[in-house]
């Protein structure tokens, strides 16, 4: 059973905001609620987790809600310190300042209703997380430790924080995501999509337009993108499974798998190399692991290159695809090219060269695939 007490006279100014103290077991919740005008743009600056949520209403509503553990409610009220809390229109904008004292061992959240309808909304915290759920407008969300929460929302969403992870459910508009040490979370999003984090990985479900995404330490992984997706990290894997346009991806340390693109410009440092691509040029290259290129049917590429300095090399050709093809193996001792097409031939050497090389034109010709390893084997295979 919650018990409710009377706040002391030096709160009196916020009791015509309705504010009061319930206990629930060995807890003490304190609870500050006001009302605001609404105006077209809304800005809020706090300190801990703040919750935006929109509404069909014409105002702003805000409770304030502090939650500590103490033997009785003097000791709790002393506990969680005071709250300052102002509010200003200036032009189109209204911003609530809502400046809770940041004690330790009280836990503080912050939960803001708006007309859902409003043009924009921008939200600052220290120390807490940002949440934002069912607007039409564009967000703003800064924190300085905190994850970012963000769904259900029409317009473009920014969040940046110092320290926490990102999480994008809905966006209607475009991402833009900076994490200085969290991973980065995107469900869908209606716009271009830009995913920066130092420290974590990047996975994106679903976006209609181009994707930038960038990470010093984790993997990048896209389900399906509209247009081109351009991918870098320092230390992971890059999978993107479907692109509607061209892929460029790098990683110093990790495997690049790209399932289907409109082109495919791929470096790895030292890991394996897996493309499907259908049109637009082709270029992979790394430096230890082998590459898997499969060109699908009715592909329509432009000149092409695969380098491996020490792996495999296949590569799967439709049978009526026309190419001009040269292959060639610096491999030590026996080099070896494994050919389904009767075009390609080896090309004569003295002998005191220990280099291999294949030249053929498949079906008359056309844009011109060099394929080069310096360890290993190339395999060219035809696709039925």
């Amino acid at each position: 059973m919650a018990l409710c007490f009377p706040i002391a006279a030096l709160m009196a100014s916020l009791l015509a905001q309705d504010t009061q103290m319930t206990r629930e077991g060995n807890s003490w919740t304190l609870t500050e609620t006001g009302m605001v005008t609404g105006a077209a743009m809304v800005k809020i600056s706090t300190r801990g987790t703040v919750v935006v949520r929109g509404s069909l209403g014409d105002q702003i509503q805000y409770k304030l809600t502090k939650r500590v553990r103490a033997r009785d409610p003097n000791v709790a009220h002393g506990m969680m310190g005071s709250t300052t809390i102002s509010t200003s229109l200036r032009g189109h904008t209204e911003t609530l300042v809502v400046a809770p004292a940041i004690r330790n061992n009280v836990i503080t959240q912050l939960e803001v209703t708006v007309p859902r309808g409003i043009t924009a909304l921008e939200v600052y915290t220290q120390l807490g997380d940002v949440e934002a759920y069912d607007l039409d407008c564009n967000v703003h969300a800064d924190t300085t430790t905190g994850q970012i929460r963000c769904d259900r929302i029409r317009g473009f969403v920014e969040g940046n924080t110092g320290g926490g992870e990102i999480h994008m459910g809905k966006i209607g508009g475009a991402v833009r995501c900076v994490s200085a040490a969290g991973s980065i979370f995107v469900d869908s999003a209606g716009g271009e999509a830009s995913c920066q984090t130092a420290g974590g990985e990047i996975q994106v479900h679903d976006g209609a337009g181009p994707m930038t995404l960038v990470t010093e330490g984790g993997n990048i992984q896209v389900d399906r993108a509209g247009s081109t997706v351009e991918a870098h990290t320092g230390q992971g894997v890059i999978e993107i499974t479907q692109a509607g346009g061209m892929v460029l991806a790098d990683t110093r340390g990790g495997s690049i798998q790209v399932g289907s693109a409109r082109g495919v410009k791929c470096q790895s440092a030292a890991g394996t190399i897996r493309v499907k691509t259908l049109s637009g040029p082709l270029k992979l290259q790394t430096a230890m692991g082998s590459i898997l290129a499969e060109l699908l049917s009715g592909a329509r590429i432009e000149d092409a290159s695969l380098i491996a300095g020490s792996g495999d090399i296949t590569v799967l050709i439709p049978s009526n695809l026309a190419l001009s093809l040269v292959a060639r193996n610096d491999t030590g001792g026996n080099p070896r090219i494994v050919s389904d097409f009767s075009e390609l031939r080896p090309k004569a050497f003295p002998m005191t060269r220990p280099q291999l090389v294949y030249e053929g034109s498949l079906n008359g010709g056309g844009p011109l695939m060099t394929i080069n390893t310096g360890s290993g084997i190339i395999y060219v295979r035809k696709l039925k």
